[in-house]
Parts: structure tokens; sequence; C-alpha cells
């Protein structure tokens, strides 16, 4: 890993660019989760919880395609 990498990795998360998953409904609620980044606790940790419920959700359906 070379400096610049270390420093993408390690860089505030808000930064930090993430690469699409392929996935609109994965891409949509992660894109949900960076922006609560600077907004109170309690809304990340409701972003995070609706992240969960997202994530959850479509790996139950992996086994139904």
């Amino acid at each position: 890993m070379d400096d610049r990498e270390s420093e993408t990795l390690t860089g505030p998360a808000s930064t930090v660019a993430r690469e699409p998953t392929g996935d609109d409904a994965v891409d949509d609620v992660l894109g949900r989760l960076d922006a609560a980044i600077d907004e109170p606790l309690d809304c990340q940790i409701e972003a995070g919880e609706h992240v969960q419920q997202v994530l959850q959700a479509r790996l139950a359906d992996l086994g139904k395609e």
C-alpha cells in the first residue's frame, strides 16, 4: 500500500470516495449513511440501523435470485 492509498483509507469518512457496489439499493443506503456523517449522533444511529435492515434484506434475497 503506498502513501496515497494509506491517506485515503485513514482520512475522514466524509472525504473517502465510495465505489459503487452495482446494487442500487445498497449504493443508495450507503450514500445515505455517508450523508449522515456530519449529523447528530441519533441521526447517524438511525442511518446505521437502516443500512443494517437493507443489507439483511439484500442478503436474504440472494438465495431467491
